[in-house]
């Protein structure tokens, strides 16, 4: 009998480990996080949370690390969590104001971070510095070739241009002023998507087929979270691309990205204002499943003209090379109060670079 009844707890652990244990990353607010990535201890990626902020499955794991670009990082144990729901904390990041000079140029600084997983397991980690500088007259943005290179080849790293894929670790419509509703209504007009103004503080972003998105504001800072590849497939559709459609569809492609930037009275936004954002694709190829995350972050900004422009893209240069070392990468984010890689994923860089030898 003794036996028989070892074997139905057996049994019952075993049915309840299979049950799919869902957890939902929520802001102070209560209102859900999209784009968080929840990964193991040792940083395999498990998922990335929905637009309502849920994950369906941590997949038996009893702690799980969470990550976001706008967010804390923690380490949360499963079991402890009341209806699988955990709040993260808002990074109080920030720049401080540009100081207006009669110089050409606005800098602006950017620390970036690529991570490339394949089937969840990290494959490719890279950091580095992009400089960037506004000409305010020609109202054009320059960066030098050489950056602009190692960042592309980072964030396209085994990604197919037949979907094209624009990878880049600023995002291009922030580093230009203009109203917000100026983008919205582009969006509205290329990719046929509807805003809807839920409060002073919310609103919900929708095409034909659903939610997409949500834009919020907080403390002076706007965040705009999209799921930009069901915005461009359901553009597909009604365009009638159908060959590009088919090839999104066959290929699994995503692409979701959070942006944030501060807001200023007159509710524009310039390369000054720029602060975060993360950007994330996926999709097949013939090895397996493809994810990749580019993360920025503004450190510095501030006026100056060509020559000190050029100066800073070769210290930049001397300095870091093609790429930081951890040890630099843990003092510029100490410098510029940035949050440090998690445990979680060190532990997967780690693994990585010794399997590299390096």
């Amino acid at each position: 009998m003794r036996k028989i009844l070892m074997m139905v707890a057996v049994a019952m652990m075993t049915a309840m480990s299979a049950v799919a244990q869902k957890i939902e990353v929520v802001d102070a607010d209560g209102h859900g996080i999209p784009l968080v990535s929840v990964l193991t201890e040792d940083g395999t990626l498990i998922g990335t949370t929905d637009l309502s902020g849920a994950l369906s499955d941590v997949k038996g794991n009893a702690k799980v690390a969470l990550t976001h670009v706008a967010y804390k990082p923690q380490m949360v144990t499963v079991a402890s969590l009341v209806d699988g729901k955990v709040t993260m904390e808002d990074l109080d990041y920030s720049l401080t104001e540009v100081v207006v000079k009669p110089k050409p140029y606005i800098y602006v600084e950017a620390l970036y971070r690529v991570y490339v997983y394949r089937n969840d397991s990290l494959c490719y980690f890279m950091s580095g510095i992009m400089p960037n500088a506004y000409n305010v007259q020609k109202k054009k943005l320059e960066h030098g070739s050489y950056y602009q290179a190692r960042a592309e080849y980072c964030a396209n790293w085994g990604a197919s241009t037949t979907w094209g894929a624009r990878a880049q670790v600023y995002h291009a419509g922030m580093i230009t002023t203009f109203p917000l509703d100026v983008v919205e209504q582009k969006m509205k007009d290329r990719y046929f998507m509807s805003t809807t103004v839920n409060s002073p503080s919310r609103s919900t972003y929708s095409n034909a087929k659903g939610v997409i998105g949500y834009l919020t504001r907080n403390n002076g800072q706007v965040r705009m979270t999209l799921d930009a590849g069901k915005e461009q497939m359901y553009a597909n559709e009604v365009k009638g691309e159908t060959k590009l459609l088919e090839k999104r569809q066959e290929m699994g492609y995503e692409y979701q990205f959070v942006i944030a930037w501060k807001e200023n009275e007159e509710r524009t936004t310039g390369v000054e204002n720029f602060l975060m954002d993360s950007n994330h694709w996926e999709y097949n190829d013939k090895k397996g499943h493809v994810k990749f995350f580019v993360e920025t972050y503004a450190t510095d900004h501030y006026y100056m003209d060509k020559e000190e422009w050029n100066a800073r893209k070769k210290a930049i240069k001397k300095e870091y090379g093609e790429s930081m070392t951890l040890d630099q990468l843990a003092e510029y984010e100490r410098q510029h109060h940035i949050p440090s890689l998690s445990p979680a994923t060190l532990q997967a860089i780690g693994k990585l670079k010794s399997q590299w030898g390096k």
